[in-house]
């Protein structure tokens, strides 16, 4: 501990010894830096004296320099935004200042004072032709390519049938349908008989619709999209609407009668059906009847 009190001493009076001979001049110097360098001076001070008073085996409960060393730190603490808002405008002034020292040398007081009322203040601030150029940074295109721009392959692309062969084409058809019929309710159910799997109760009341399998599927997906992400993807109006409208559905009506008109077409009606179920469509043709026939029975009269 002698050793490292030496030390510092013989550092400071160094120190002392070229302020005094006016070898770093402090006169015309950043009133905040002076001012965080008195209170650490203070802290410091302070911070000796209650060592010294520990090291005597002294009391230091209800001691003013134990308040005075949590006032500075406090200081310490609140000044610190600003030392990063300043950090910028400090090191180039300091930089500046060590720049000058080297070629001119030390000036007298007198010219420094003139010097510093006639200096533009403005030239501190950031200056924006020192950033990087992003153009710079990019890889140049090679000369085989063409100068053709080609986009990084991140996203996933459609596969452009056009340009495919036919046996391709096909295979690509066959494996579409394979799937789409693997998604099939049957189909799902003789898959999981078939390889033993134990068999699935859905909660859901009635016959699903194809819509709300859909749903069912794109939900299926979604969820697995965000455990694999971690994040929760907000609903949209459209998608709060439509699982309301699919909610409403689950008691099997609408899938009872979605393919009702197909199935109409298939049968065999006479040209009586036919018109009764299209006077179901609307009343104007009956309403058309009842004039032609009270037309016809007041011209009889």
């Amino acid at each position: 501990m002698k050793e490292g009190l030496d030390l510092v001493r013989s550092k400071v009076q160094a120190l002392t010894a070229k302020v005094k001979a006016n070898s770093f001049p402090t006169g015309d110097g950043i009133s905040y830096l002076e001012a965080k360098h008195l209170l650490l001076l203070n802290y410091c001070q302070s911070l000796v004296y209650y060592t010294l008073r520990k090291a005597k085996g002294l009391s230091v409960e209800k001691h003013p320099v134990v308040q005075s060393l949590v006032e500075i730190r406090l200081f310490l603490e609140k000044i610190r935004p600003m030392d990063k808002k300043l950090e910028y405008q400090t090191q180039k002034l300091m930089r500046d200042a060590g720049h000058e020292n080297e070629q001119v040398g030390v000036k007298k007081g007198k010219d420094s004072e003139a010097s510093g009322k006639s200096e533009d203040l403005l030239k501190y601030r950031p200056n924006p032709d020192n950033l990087l150029d992003k153009s710079d940074q990019m890889p140049a295109v090679s000369v085989n390519g063409g100068g053709v721009y080609r986009p990084p392959k991140i996203a996933p692309a459609m596969i452009d049938e056009d340009k495919m062969s036919k046996q391709e084409r096909n295979a690509l058809r066959r494996q579409r349908h394979t799937l789409w019929q693997s998604r099939q309710g049957y189909m799902k159910e003789m898959i999981d008989d078939f390889a033993g799997r134990p068999e699935e109760v859905k909660e859901n009341d009635g016959i699903e619709t194809k819509e709300y399998r859909r749903y069912q599927e794109k939900w299926e997906q979604r969820e697995q999209e965000e455990e694999e992400l971690f994040t929760r993807a907000p609903l949209t109006k459209m998608e709060k609407k439509q699982q309301k409208h699919l909610k409403k559905s689950r008691n099997g009506l609408l899938g009872l009668t979605e393919s009702f008109y197909d199935d109409l077409k298939t049968l065999p009606l006479d040209d009586d059906t036919s018109n009764q179920t299209a006077g179901f469509g609307g009343g104007s043709s009956v309403g058309k009847l009842k004039k032609r026939k009270v037309y016809h029975m007041s011209t009889s009269k």
